[in-house]
């Protein structure tokens, strides 16, 4: 049997075919994910065929980034390039929504922060722009249209769009009204069909590929948490429900139902993760081997300090205040990049222990996965400012479409997915304890108080 992943990413659409299992025999495909809608559907139904190759294929699973879409006129052609989660054309808008709902409001229903990335407001800036907007398609949405003719929308990517009450499930009318459009494809439940190819084959949409990628590692329960990493960085923690309390608002933290529509889950993010290290690397004139080399002892947590924060923090204790120079000059660039792997390492420990901490549950393990771990000191520095927990990797190179298809077999054959096998690392308890003090007294004494 043959099933097909896809991934729509910010940067990346990637289209992999796995063999039944996991495992060997895993083929990937990727390319730059186009701006234009047409010419994204153009590109996945070109990468399917392709990995198709005459095969057999028994299901195709979608998953893709949150928060970005199109307007699709009458005739369902898009009248923008797709507006994406960066591009944040609503920045008056989003005060607008402030002030017609409120804060509080808006995350005690939707468990969003009001953001200018919301589509919600987006749709207000569109309404402004005189768009006649028909429907609003997300990039997933746009993916199983080009498959199956059929746009419908994902629960986890529903509940991006802020204006779906949690509670319910259903569209809050008040937030329609404030965005002034309401003609938005079906919600489909998670882990079931959307819709058929031409051929019959069942296509699921899978979700939010940050969550996809999380439950293709095998983080399916409250206790687990996984490190989504890539030029930002994801912390994603399960629930047994949705937790709509206001704390988790002002700590930065979203909430929501988990992919599999079984348990809740809470996000955190933090903008400078592998895309910081990456514009250190430039400014130092330094490349990721020799980055490698110089994380690689990892006996101690570097004596040196970093807030590491060029444009502020998302979460937890939100704070604006640049506080990282991404350019300023150095006498030891080795030392520079160990500190700064190091407090982007002690801030995802924190953003866990924030989330944890306030769901009231015991966090017993880690799994990350994305493209900075193939860097094995950072993983290894990772490991040991864990906390003593366990913590794992996994090192394939397009988790989340893997991820959409191990789902998309779950669907069709009834048939728990096994999770990608995941690496081990080992956290030595003498040295985890010296990084444990370094978090604790030199890290979060120092950052928990800049707000």
């Amino acid at each position: 049997m043959t099933w097909i992943g896809v991934d729509v990413g910010t940067t990346n659409l990637k289209v992999c075919r796995v063999p039944g299992t996991p495992g060997p025999g895993v083929v990937v495909r990727s390319v730059r994910t186009p701006d234009d809608a047409v010419e994204l559907q153009d590109a996945v139904r070109r990468l399917v065929g392709e990995l198709a190759g005459g095969e057999q294929v028994q299901g195709i699973g979608i998953s893709g980034m949150a928060e970005t879409g199109v307007p699709l006129d009458r005739e369902l052609q898009p009248l923008t390039k797709l507006i994406t989660w960066r591009d944040q054309p609503g920045v008056a808008e989003a005060e607008q929504l402030r002030a017609e709902i409120g804060a509080e409001e808006l995350y005690a229903r939707t468990g969003l922060r009001r953001s200018p990335k919301l589509p919600v407001v987006t749709w207000r800036w569109l309404g402004a722009q005189r768009a006649r907007t028909r429907l609003w398609a997300g990039a997933p949405d746009l993916v199983l249209a080009a498959l199956t003719g059929t746009y419908a929308m994902h629960l986890t990517h529903a509940q991006r769009l802020g204006v779906l009450d949690l509670r319910t499930k259903q569209w809050d009318p008040d937030l329609l009204a404030y965005g002034g459009l309401d003609r938005l494809p079906p919600v489909v439940e998670p882990m079931t069909v959307a819709a058929t190819t031409p051929d019959g084959i069942p296509v699921v949409l899978c979700g939010h590929d940050h969550l996809v990628g999380a439950w293709a590692a095998g983080v399916r329960e409250p206790g687990q948490v996984a490190d989504s990493l890539g030029t930002a960085e994801a912390v994603i923690t399960p629930s047994r429900a949705p937790v709509l309390d206001d704390v988790l608002r002002r700590e930065g933290i979203s909430t929501g139902w988990y992919v599999d529509g079984r348990y809740g889950c809470a996000i955190s993010g933090n903008g400078a993760a592998g895309g910081l290290v990456e514009q250190r690397l430039v400014a130092l004139d330094r490349d990721y081997t020799w980055l490698n080399a110089v994380l690689d002892e990892v006996d101690a947590p570097s004596e040196r300090f970093i807030a590491p924060y060029p444009q502020g923090r998302q979460a937890p204790a939100p704070d604006p205040t640049s506080t990282y120079d991404v350019l300023r000059s150095v006498d030891d660039p080795a030392e520079e990049m160990r500190a700064l792997v190091d407090a982007l390492s002690f801030h995802a420990r924190w953003m866990a222990e924030e989330q944890t901490r306030l769901l009231g549950i015991e966090w017993r393990s880690t799994v990350a996965f994305g493209g900075p771990v193939r860097l094995g000191g950072w993983m290894r520095r990772k490991a040991q400012a864990s906390g003593g927990r366990e913590f794992a990797v996994l090192d394939g190179e397009a988790t989340a479409a893997e991820g959409a298809a191990l789902m998309a077999a779950e669907v069709v054959t009834g048939s728990a997915a096994k999770p990608l096998p995941a690496r081990q690392i080992e956290v030595c308890p003498q040295v985890a304890e010296a990084w444990d003090g370094a978090f604790w007294h030199r890290f979060h004494k120092v950052v928990s108080r800049t707000t």
